[in-house]
């Protein structure tokens, strides 16, 4: 088996390979038993201080002119300095200054003194320490790296010596979040409409995005007039959950002449994307034509800036997904804030992500938890906007089911999908090929799940992140539910984990820890490019969200303290997560058959991070 090498950091890829959590493990307990390090760590941090405090900076012999050192008198410093509570001698110093000889810490030698007739005094580095004589010999080390910078890698040096892990947080699986009082309830509603006005794109966001839709449309129209093209909106701008600085989606739905039909749509195409090319504020045009869903991507530029946008072809899913998510907003007024606040988190957390699992798998997860709770119906099973106890129990029953399952798949349907209340037959919409019915109105809905906004975040955070069960379930928001047996979704493109854990050395390759069912494509995995380490940081950042919401209000605010953003100071060691990659850290110490790290005997008071010093940062205002 490989792992990856060197100690890796956490804080730029949010959650790091399990091979440098492994490796940073390993290197640290080396560390940890060298006490002659420690305490040379210890001196050098001593010697620094008080090299800082001297102003003499002197040439150094046989070196560049720009290299000069600081030094300080060996017998005047070791009467200053002690390691332990116990004075030194000079061999002792050197021996333990030698034993931190490790690419963090720079060099602090011994150097002799030398005065040339002129009086002028230069170093002359010695590290033979057995030649030590008088007051001849001073400290130096180099001037032209900040003594600070000195300080904060012996700080390093000594967090590598120091075991701290992440705190599991499973407590919050048997926690519930308390009601909140008039004050916070207050606070909660200020912050959700700071929320609301910033993922609601202002009118000159609004205007641009229908400037550049004209001006698409005229390039398009004017190529040929026996195509017909439309062009409008989709995802997040089309049902409303995007900022005014978001990425303009943009669908182009292109019919050609029926024969030689796939002729004429490339080579629309490529005339459209060179009129784009050579079209004034078009910038940058790249056509992708070889991606799961072809795209140009290009910059339109204004007098404002910069403004990324994407124009997919023919990509009525797409369209349908978007209204899908716009119908379930509108169905209860608690379903755009959970959204929000959820899409929030998962960006200012750093974890959403297009190389692992992007936004709309978040936002799959959020509404299907939201079915779950019947807080929303399930959309794509209903022909009706009311569902009572009877309805709630039909749909139960075909969540558990393997056969009722495998009779809403296309290529085993025998009749028509029946709706869960009524019975009665679903009208067959297809698009691209796919069933993508759900019902549109849903006017009149009323949910029998009275929870507020708070309470649905907490118990939707708390769920995933202590009760689910990647492993065994997956995420299907056509079946509304986050328990759905994966093995029950036999159209759905994903290796049983059970098969892959005991083989560590395929995990790139073949693991696939969290199933997002695609609501109209079955197949399709939303979380189909998650490592297993993504899926456990990601579990563990829901946890913590669910505690900081069960706190309650700190500071004047509740939700916003979800927002802070990961501490690098925290994060950026990658032995930290070990703790927190439950389901995968004990199989690879088995498969190397070399043990860095026992749950039982390493987790201890001392050594847990307290939930405290993570939320050390200034929580953010939200304007």
């Amino acid at each position: 088996m490989t792992l990856a090498a060197g100690f890796g950091v956490a804080g730029l890829k949010r959650f790091p390979p399990i091979g440098s959590v492994f490796n940073t493990l390993k290197e640290k307990s080396k560390l940890a038993i060298n006490t002659s390090m420690t305490s040379g760590v210890g001196l050098i941090e001593q010697l620094s201080k008080l090299i800082d405090s001297q102003d003499t900076a002197y040439a150094v012999e046989n070196s560049k002119p720009k290299v000069k050192r600081k030094a300080l008198t060996v017998r005047s410093a070791l009467r200053q300095i002690s390691v332990e509570g116990q004075p030194l001698r000079i061999k002792q110093a050197c021996e333990l200054i030698r034993s931190t000889q490790h690419d963090r810490v720079p060099s602090v030698a011994l150097a002799r003194r030398r005065t040339d007739a002129d009086g002028h005094m230069s170093l002359v580095l010695d590290l033979d320490a057995e030649q030590i004589e008088g007051s001849t010999y001073a400290w130096a080390v180099m001037a032209c790296r900040k003594l600070e910078n000195i300080r904060d890698e012996t700080r390093k040096l000594r967090r590598m010596q120091r075991m701290q892990f992440l705190p599991p947080l499973n407590n919050v699986k048997r926690g519930k979040m308390r009601k909140l009082d008039a004050y916070e309830q207050a606070v909660v509603d200020n912050e959700l409409a700071e929320l609301d006005a910033r993922w609601t794109a202002d009118a000159r966001s609004q205007n641009l995005q229908e400037k550049i839709i004209r001006e698409m449309l005229a390039l398009a129209r004017g190529i040929d007039k026996r195509v017909r093209v439309n062009l409008e909106a989709f995802g997040s701008r089309l049902y409303g959950l995007s900022t005014s600085a978001s990425d303009f989606d943009l669908a182009m739905t292109i019919r050609v002449p029926q024969r030689n039909a796939e002729v004429w749509f490339m080579r629309f195409v490529r005339h459209f994307v060179v009129r784009l090319q050579r079209t004034p504020g078009f910038q940058r045009v790249v056509w992708l034509q070889h991606a799961r869903v072809p795209i140009v991507k290009f910059v339109y530029r204004t007098r404002h800036g910069e403004h990324e946008c994407d124009v997919s072809f023919n990509h009525g899913l797409g369209m349908a997904k978007s209204r899908l998510i716009g119908a379930y907003m509108r169905s209860d007024p608690r379903v755009r804030p959970v959204l929000m606040v959820l899409k929030e988190w998962a960006i200012t957390r750093a974890i959403s992500n297009p190389n692992a699992m992007n936004s709309f798998g978040v936002m799959m997860m959020g509404l299907t938890y939201l079915v779950q709770e019947r807080v929303v119906p399930p959309l794509q099973l209903l022909a009706t906007n009311a569902m009572d106890k009877r309805g709630w129990e039909k749909l139960a029953a075909l969540q558990q089911s393997r056969e009722l399952i495998s009779a809403l798949y296309m290529s085993e349907q025998s009749e028509p999908i029946k709706c869960v209340q009524s019975g009665e037959s679903l009208p067959d919409w297809r698009v691209e090929g796919k069933s993508a019915y759900f019902l549109t109105n849903t006017n009149g809905w009323q949910s029998p799940n009275k929870q507020t906004v708070p309470e649905l975040l907490f118990n939707m955070f708390r769920f995933y992140g202590s009760e689910f069960e990647p492993e065994k379930s997956a995420v299907s928001l056509r079946l509304g539910s986050a328990r759905i047996a994966r093995a029950n979704l036999h159209e759905l493109q994903v290796p049983m984990p059970e098969i892959v854990l005991g083989r560590p050395q395929i995990w790139r390759e073949k693991l696939r820890l969290l199933a997002v069912e695609d609501p109209f494509e079955p197949q399709v995995n939303c979380a189909r490019f998650a490592q297993g380490e993504w899926v456990e940081g990601m579990l563990w950042e829901m946890r913590r969200a669910a505690a900081v919401l069960r706190s309650g209000a700190n500071d004047g605010r509740v939700l916003s303290a979800l927002f802070v953003p990961p501490s690098p100071a925290i994060y950026c060691d990658a032995s930290v997560w070990a703790a927190v990659y439950g389901r995968l850290f004990p199989t690879v110490q088995q498969s190397l058959n070399e043990h860095v790290f026992d749950p039982e005997k390493d987790m201890t008071p001392e050594t847990i991070i307290p939930i405290e010093e993570l939320e050390a940062a200034q929580v953010p205002s939200l304007n």
